[in-house]
């Protein structure tokens, strides 16, 4: 029984280098930080983006227009709240020339305008811990 591997050259690629950071003042890093605090808001820019519309599916009436995301989000949450079910929601981004884009539908576009309207994330570290103020 042979159990020696066959000599293979083995390949090095340029992105697999670990840079050398013995050098690097470590005392003044900061961990990058991936969560959000609570209540904090959430827009989001789409390029070619002049306005967004909340719009009614399958029927396209649109109900609402808003210059901004973050005048979208309660809107959303209220309609849902109101009683409409989130299967028929869909905002969409529109350009300049008035064409609409879907940003996001259904119950997806629910769950996306509650965390992005400040509500908790469940895997969010900043939920678990006691918000204090000074």
């Amino acid at each position: 029984m042979n159990t020696k591997n066959a000599d293979h050259p083995i390949r090095v690629d340029a992105d697999d280098i670990r840079p050398d950071t013995s050098q690097v003042d470590w005392s003044r890093a900061e961990v990058g930080r991936r969560t959000r605090r609570p209540g904090e808001k959430v827009e989001i820019f789409i390029d070619g983006a002049v306005g967004y519309q909340l719009r009614l599916i399958p029927s396209n009436k649109v109900l609402a227009r808003f210059q901004s995301t973050l005048e979208a989000w309660p809107v959303v949450i209220a309609a849902v709240d109101g009683g409409r079910s989130p299967r028929t929601l869909s905002l969409d981004m529109v350009d300049v020339n008035g064409c609409t884009l879907t940003v996001s539908a259904g119950p997806r576009l629910e769950r996306f305008a509650r965390l992005a309207n400040g509500g908790p994330h469940p895997n969010d570290r900043w939920a678990e811990q006691p918000v204090t103020e000074g």
